[in-house]
């Protein structure tokens, strides 16, 4: 065997890492065949004492590819233990899965009966470790049935916490031993890296990174409909054992903690499902020990949107007395209010939110002040509401100096709306309308405020205003379009000229009464000369002198 480390040597060291690794195997290896397991070690020593090592370690590579699986086992005891490593996983790892299971059984087989099997367990190391996850779940299907134990093994490496496979992997690996029938180990696979995401403080990189690493945007990615995780949880919360929901509930919560941004399938599906106790539970561990309140918001807004009252009733009286989460009562309602939360709320019907009272007054230890912050809350929610109803919500509220307030908010909310775009200018006027008749006077003039001096940064909006006024002062609430216009042109830091000449213009369409003492009253008595100057000149430059003139008469 000399002449393999002859001249030859020098060429094959050239050509060891050459691209066409086939051709080089197939031309200057194929005498790995054609040799015992002695004989090939003596070959090794001799290439390592050479210095040709990169050669010896090419040789072991072709020796674990070209020899037969029942050679490599029975061969194996006649290397050093490292040379059988070594070979053992390049077997296991470069030829087809289903050799590499034969490799694993035979060798099981051969260890059988030792104190250790330290071969068996390197395959399955690195079948488990670096092997596609598709090829491990052939694996464990072709040994389960000879060697169950080798199966279990294989995805007790794969789950547990130093294999280096992320989040993903293991979904991806679930996934397909439910497709080659091995539900068992699926499920083995499923307990293993929950424990792990359980024992182990998240961690790891932000981002991206944290999606890859995250459990169930991996099982909603891989499986959208599968309800992998949420099944598990909804069975696990559903337990006798009070012991074992405590734990489902913070395993839940950490799952909740660690999604990443956009859907969480797992916490909609928790909301919609678990009963109220586990909700405020799974709430409060997110807000105290996972130290994620957004998530908890989340969760929340999806049990608020359940339909059955009588829950909701349950989740508002236990969420109120968890000192964690009382604070956040409001916010609660108001997401039980609207359904569902975001643009796309609707309002729930007059009737439900009766409903809603009636159960908090049946729950047991019934505080009225949810009843109270019910009644203000949904008074208060105008979008989608008309007015009548916002008339009935108000009455409900039973004491006085509630009411007033909540009828100043339902006034400012309505302003606010119809200062969106697009908004319905008429249904504006058809709510202040029935509000001013059923004398809830005081949404009127908090609406006219807000939408003269608006409390957001934004300035007035002229046209706006004059449109609104116009409205109001058809639909026969004059009184309230004049305040409109008075306390819009007082605000002299507020208007320009260019305004004063859109209100000009509006108040001369209405025709509005008084319109000359209107000017008067505000645009003659800023305090700034130029300013008022520069008003009154945009009116006679736009051919509206007699109406400068009305401002210029409140100087004589």
């Amino acid at each position: 065997m000399s002449e393999h480390n002859g001249a030859a040597g020098a060429r094959r060291t050239h050509l060891l890492f050459q691209p066409d690794v086939a051709k080089l195997l197939t031309e200057d290896y194929a005498w790995v065949t054609q040799v015992d397991g002695p004989q090939f070690a003596r070959i090794l020593d001799q290439m390592r004492s050479t210095r040709s090592e990169a050669m010896a370690m090419r040789a072991l590579h072709a020796f674990a590819l070209r020899r037969g699986v029942q050679d490599l086992v029975e061969l194996a005891d006649g290397f050093d233990a490292r040379d059988a490593v070594m070979i053992m996983a390049t077997a296991a790892l470069a030829r087809p899965v289903s050799e590499a299971a034969e490799l694993a059984m035979l060798q099981q087989e051969m260890e059988a009966g030792r104190a250790s099997a330290p071969i068996t367990a390197s395959i399955v190391h690195d079948v488990a470790c670096q092997r596609t996850a598709f090829d491990v779940a052939v694996f464990v299907r072709v040994v389960r049935d000879r060697y169950p134990q080798l199966a279990d093994g294989t995805v007790a490496v794969f789950g547990g916490p130093d294999s280096g496979r992320t989040n993903l992997d293991k979904a991806l690996l679930h996934t397909a031993l439910l497709d080659e029938k091995c539900p068992d180990q699926a499920d083995q696979l499923l307990r293993l890296t929950l424990r792990v995401v359980a024992t182990h403080a998240p961690g790891g990189p932000e981002g991206q990174g944290e999606e890859i690493a995250d459990l169930a945007g991996a099982f909603l990615h891989l499986s959208p409909h599968g309800q992998i995780l949420e099944t598990w949880a909804q069975t696990q919360l559903s337990a006798a054992d009070a012991k074992q929901v405590d734990r489902a509930r913070k395993l839940i919560a950490r799952l909740i903690a660690r999604r990443g941004t956009g859907h969480d399938a797992l916490a909609a599906h928790i909301g919609r499902t678990a009963q109220p106790r586990d909700v405020v539970k799974l709430c409060a561990l997110l807000t105290r020990e996972e130290e994620s309140p957004a998530k908890s918001e989340l969760l929340r807004r999806h049990a608020a949107g359940q339909p059955n009252v009588q829950g909701l009733a349950k989740l508002v009286s236990l969420w109120h007395r968890d000192p964690v989460l009382t604070a956040g009562t409001r916010e609660l309602l108001a997401d039980i209010v609207t359904v569902p939360a975001g643009p796309d709320a609707v309002p729930r019907s007059l009737d439900v939110l009766a409903q809603l009272c009636d159960w908090l007054n049946e729950e047991e230890g019934g505080d009225q002040t949810c009843v109270a912050l019910l009644c203000h809350i949904a008074a208060v929610q105008v979008r989608g509401r008309s007015g009548d109803e916002l008339t009935e919500l108000l009455n409900r509220i039973t004491r006085n100096r509630e009411r007033t307030r909540a009828a100043h908010e339902v006034g400012r909310q309505l302003a606010v709306a119809v200062m969106e775009p697009g908004a319905d200018r008429e249904w504006f006027v058809d709510c202040l309308v029935v509000l001013q008749g059923s004398r809830h006077a005081e949404a009127v003039g908090a609406a006219c405020r807000e939408l003269s001096d608006p409390s957001a940064s934004q300035g007035a909006d002229a046209l706006l205003v004059a449109a609104v006024a116009r409205l109001l002062h058809v639909a026969g609430l004059e009184n309230a379009a004049w305040t409109l216009l008075e306390r819009f042109l007082e605000n002299e830091q507020l208007v320009q000229a260019s305004d004063v000449l859109c209100v000009v213009r509006g108040v001369l369409a209405i025709p509005l009464p008084d319109a000359e003492l209107l000017l008067r009253a505000t645009v003659g008595r800023w305090s700034d000369v130029r300013h008022r100057d520069e008003a009154v000149d945009t009116l006679r430059a736009e051919g509206l002198g007699p109406q400068a003139d009305w401002i210029v008469k409140s100087l004589r």
